[in-house]
């Protein structure tokens, strides 16, 4: 057994804060029409949903604020505090993770023009609040593109139910005042029968289909796959290299939810020598209360470029003590040994020790 309950702690809140930023933009859209049409309910001054506009929009900014910085503190991921607000630029995921910041940058855009109105005078600042249309849409692409729940039926209804809301908001900005301002009102019209459709078609062709994940942009060494189930074939000869017989790395831990009570979790690691190796465990077994009862896993360890990967099954997990046997498919056979320490982040340190059982031609 593994104990892992802690550590995704970090992973949770950033799942947890992306769907109720989601929630909160929705209302934000939808507050933002209903004030545009001068609607209020009944005995309600009109200020009362003004503020609550604004405050509802501050309040997504303090869980967009927080999803940031949990997917950046997880660490689990590539992403840097530069790729909040400068799009495009980030190694994981970059198109679906761009989305996001351009997403954030609207919205700061949005509030910092509300709070400086008086001074900006109204026609800019309806300009900056025509791109809140926008900004919503994006922000909807973002999380089904990037997001672990996109398959999640409770997820895809919660998607449905944000966009049924501001599209029935949309609509009845269009209806209301028509035929005012025509060639706005009839690009709301498109937009608003034109963005489900796209997000319907892009989702069924994209995140439902199988290996999203690395045409989405994961980097090849996040991927969650399993030597034990998906072979690999034996890679071809190449020179041998010398494997320190111990060393020490540092990486991350990650628990993944699969169907009923079944769970994986995936290691991975990069040593500190100077040509650093690179450790990959992915363990897969029965969920319990404080981690993971293995029933199968499998290591990869990959030298520096040049020299044959090592794949192998784990033989032996205590604790956090993993031991595993690998070859390089040639001949030679390594005993590997990994003393791991998890924070409650998921932040792994691992004390590594590697003992050569045969050798064909590979000094250890």
């Amino acid at each position: 057994m593994i104990s892992l309950s802690s550590s995704q702690t970090v992973w949770y809140l950033t799942r947890g804060t992306g769907v109720v930023a989601l929630v909160l933009l929705t209302a934000v859209t939808v507050l933002g029409i209903l004030n545009a049409v001068r609607w209020a309910p009944r005995g309600t001054p009109r200020f009362v949903l003004q503020r609550v506009h604004r405050n509802v929009s501050l309040v997504a900014v303090v869980f967009i604020v927080i999803h940031v910085a949990t997917a950046v503190i997880d660490g689990f991921a590539p992403i840097r505090w530069i790729d909040a607000v400068v799009p495009f630029r980030s190694a994981y995921r970059p198109i679906w993770l761009g989305l996001g910041a351009v997403a954030f940058d609207l919205l700061l855009a949005v509030i910092v023009t509300s709070l400086l109105r008086a001074r900006l005078g109204y026609h800019a600042w309806r300009a900056v609040h025509w791109t809140a249309y926008g900004l919503w849409a994006v922000a909807v692409f973002h999380g089904l593109g990037i997001g672990s729940d996109a398959k999640q039926v409770w997820m895809l209804a919660l998607v449905v139910l944000c966009l049924a809301a501001v599209a029935g908001a949309v609509i009845w900005r269009v209806a209301i005042g028509w035929p005012a301002w025509t060639p706005t009102r009839v690009t709301m019209a498109i937009g608003v029968v034109a963005v489900p459709v796209a997000l319907g078609a892009w989702v069924l062709g994209g995140p439902m289909r199988a290996g999203w994940a690395a045409r989405a942009g994961t980097p090849r060494r996040l991927l969650a796959t399993d030597a034990v189930t998906s072979p690999t074939p034996a890679p071809a000869p190449v020179a041998p290299i010398v494997l320190p017989s111990q060393t020490s790395g540092t990486g991350v831990t990650r628990l993944h939810h699969l169907s009923g009570n079944q769970a994986r979790v995936v290691v991975a690691l990069r040593t500190s020598d100077p040509r650093s190796l690179e450790i990959r465990v992915v363990l897969n077994g029965q969920q319990i209360a404080r981690g993971i009862a293995m029933s199968d896993g499998s290591v990869v360890l990959t030298p520096p470029q040049g020299a044959a990967a090592y794949r192998g099954s784990v033989t032996g997990l205590e604790g956090g003590n993993i031991a595993a046997t690998l070859s390089d498919g040639h001949g030679d056979r390594i005993a590997l040994m990994l003393a791991l320490q998890i924070s409650s982040t998921g932040g792994t340190s691992a004390q590594v020790s590697i003992q050569g059982l045969e050798s064909a031609g590979a000094q250890v």
